[in-house]
């Protein structure tokens, strides 16, 4: 592919003019000099559209929160790159960022995204390394449940390395792979948007690969401090859960995923949390009304790559055991 490749790079903002003032500079400080900078604004009432305007970025108003995916399947429509880049507002970037992400896409047909190394805002620790995935809970790490019996931990890694998904807050992604999966799920209004399309460009043979001189620092967590952010948090990372493992992963896991999603429930309630228990049940009835097209898209998707959850799970455990490089 050409050296000067055009990089799109989306970000999804909501009320976010503080961060802009960070992010959007920060960008035009690197050093890949391809790159336009849309910013999908998700009815913010705020000045982040003067911040966008003063730092020559496109501003793209929705008028209303639409959720996470589809404000960024809106900047895909909108951009013309080659590559897309998926980044938070809440963020800054080494000048080498954008162009570390691309020299794997570049000499590799085969890989789909890339991801970045994230610091936390202060540069005192690594908040997202390579990412591992473990049908146990490892006993000597900290890790985070993906779905009941599966779970992630980042993990050092000194070189490229392939990984099970990248993080849609520093992650580079070939476009037109991204078209052919037909990009991120709409349905996924806030989380798992990330893990679910890099599972399925596994599924198609299309690596995602870690790039740890592709280097960000991350306000991780800053917009869902409000209540209105925690609310909208907790309904994304349910509807996540259950999405991707009814559309994704074997069944024992569909089952795990439904119940403990239901006796979560009985835990709201014992808790006094009356507007988390009234999400919980929206969240749950309105995914069950889903479920009869997740499982046609689930037997299709496996059908044409002659693969089942089962066997796609294992090789996405196996890339744990193999810290395969590139």
């Amino acid at each position: 592919m050409n050296a000067t490749a055009l990089v799109s790079a989306i970000i999804v903002n909501w009320n976010g003019a503080h961060h802009l003032k960070i992010c959007l500079p920060s960008l035009r400080a690197q050093t890949y000099k391809a790159l336009e900078i849309i910013v999908v604004d998700n009815g913010s009432t705020d000045d982040s559209a003067e911040v966008t305007r003063e730092f020559q970025a496109r501003w793209l108003p929705l008028g209303k929160n639409v959720g996470l995916a589809p404000a960024l399947n809106r900047g895909v429509a909108e951009g013309c790159g080659d590559f897309l880049l998926f980044v938070n507002n809440d963020m800054r970037f080494d000048p080498g960022f954008v162009a570390a992400l691309s020299e794997p896409l570049k000499k590799n047909a085969e890989i789909f995204a890339t991801d970045g190394m994230q610091f936390n805002w202060e540069g005192s620790e690594r908040a997202h390394l390579a990412t591992r995935l473990l049908s146990r809970k490892p006993g000597s790490r900290s890790s985070t449940e993906l779905v009941p019996g599966l779970y992630f931990y980042p993990n050092e890694a000194d070189r490229e390395t392939a990984v099970y998904t990248g993080s849609a807050a520093c992650m580079l992604v070939r476009r037109n792979c991204f078209e052919k999966l037909n990009g991120f799920d709409d349905r996924l209004p806030l989380g798992y948007e990330d893990v679910e399309i890099c599972w399925r460009a596994w599924i198609r043979g299309w690596k995602t690969v870690y790039v740890p001189t592709a280097i960000c620092w991350h306000h991780i967590g800053s917009s869902g401090r409000s209540p209105e952010g925690m609310r909208m948090n907790f309904r994304g990372i349910l509807r996540g859960r259950l999405l991707l493992a009814s559309k994704l992963l074997p069944l024992r896991y569909v089952v795990r995923t439904w119940l403990a999603s239901i006796a979560g429930l009985g835990k709201d309630v014992g808790r006094l949390r009356w507007s988390f228990a009234k999400d919980r049940i929206n969240t749950l009835v309105a995914t069950a009304g889903l479920m009869p097209q997740l499982l046609r898209e689930r037997k299709e998707l496996f059908r044409n790559a002659r693969s089942s959850p089962e066997k796609h799970l294992d090789l996405l455990l196996q890339l744990t055991g193999d810290a395969v490089r590139f």
